[in-house]
């Protein structure tokens, strides 16, 4: 093999070929792949958000909207990295704002929900408690004993049996106002509350018994409740939507007083109907009192719960001090208990 002369003393240095090729910082090409596989997901949820899907099936894929932002964030750190090691970086730099722009959208939807609304109250509070049983399987002690503080008690996924199992504790003493209690015939949706409730009746042709009534509280007035257990995607023959749109109508007819609506809502805040009733006047009470985010399902894997489908909304004439989670044995549903009062006009 021959060997190349060394370059003389003030000779100048010899020109690269005019077909040499640059070489490229290593990992161009996976940090880009990784940034597009982030971003085909992420790109589909913000799609989810702005043009609310109403089939079932699309409605599964739109109830993980919010970790789109996860989506995001990974391709903007593996944008940065690629434009920090490239030569030509004017294309690279209006992706990266693109994918900054479309972060701060998610960003901004789910903002509000850590923010208080700062809504003063008018009046004593109130406590709310909703728990999805999960077919009576919820412990019925762990049950009575979160339910001792609550003045109103939301039990959606109920059966005889599960509701029976609480009256050793004390549960009609606690509670002598009830709707779907076995001893008034049962459903297996079931409202318990310490005042006087009146106006009752179930909401027609849903899946799951829906009630809709009135309580009066003690120095806050009469105040319209709505317990609510709308179909989820998987019941099929898009009743999901059917029953969210029922439930709208019923809503709609309840607005000019106060109102809570609270249950298993089979539906994130992102979804087309949670977006409906915000349009109506409603707001979740997580957001109101800046609780953050509160997934409630599933809560029976080893993992997390993911997804907020649990909800106490409420509208303008009402206000939230707080809202929290709390998990019982046995379903696969954290429940909400929640802190309300009449708000400044």
């Amino acid at each position: 093999m021959a060997i190349s002369a060394p370059r003389r003393p003030g000779t100048p240095p010899t020109v690269p070929a005019w077909d040499t090729q640059p070489s490229r910082p290593r990992f161009q090409g996976l940090l880009c792949t990784i940034a597009a596989l982030a971003l085909l997901p992420a790109i589909a949820t913000t799609i989810m958000r702005v043009f609310p899907p109403a089939d079932d099936q699309t409605a599964r894929l739109a109830a993980f909207i919010a970790y789109g932002l996860i989506g995001y964030l990974i391709a903007l750190g593996c944008l940065l990295i690629v434009l920090v090691r490239a030569r030509h970086r004017f294309a690279i730099a209006v992706i990266i704002i693109a994918v900054a722009l479309l972060a701060l959208c998610h960003l901004a939807w789910l903002g509000p929900l850590f923010v208080n609304d700062h809504r003063a109250a008018s009046t004593p509070k109130f406590r709310l408690m909703s728990l999805n049983m999960y077919n009576g399987g919820a412990d019925a002690r762990k049950v009575a004993q979160r339910a001792e503080r609550a003045d109103i008690v939301i039990l959606v996924e109920a059966t005889p049996s599960a509701l029976q199992d609480l009256k050793p504790f004390g549960w009609d003493e606690r509670f002598p106002y009830s709707l779907g209690d076995p001893k008034d015939g049962f459903t297996n949706t079931a409202v318990y509350s310490r005042f006087p409730l009146r106006q009752s009746k179930l909401i027609d042709n849903t899946s799951f018994q829906q009630w809709e009534t009135t309580v009066r509280v003690p120095d806050v007035g009469s105040i319209r409740l709505m317990a609510v257990h709308p179909c989820n995607p998987y019941c099929g023959g898009d009743r999901w939507s059917a029953e969210h749109q029922l439930l709208n109508e019923a809503i709609s007819e309840n607005l000019d007083r106060p109102l809570v609506v609270a249950g298993d809502f089979n539906a994130v805040d992102d979804h087309g109907p949670m977006q409906a009733l915000r349009r109506l006047g409603l707001k979740s009470a997580t957001d109101v009192a800046g609780a953050g985010w509160l997934p409630t399902y599933p809560a029976d894997e080893p993992f997390p719960p993911l997804l907020p489908i649990d909800h106490v909304m409420i509208n303008k004439e009402l206000t939230a001090t707080s809202v929290t989670s709390f998990a019982i044995t046995g379903t696969d549903h954290r429940g909400l208990f929640a802190t309300l009062a009449g708000a400044e006009s």
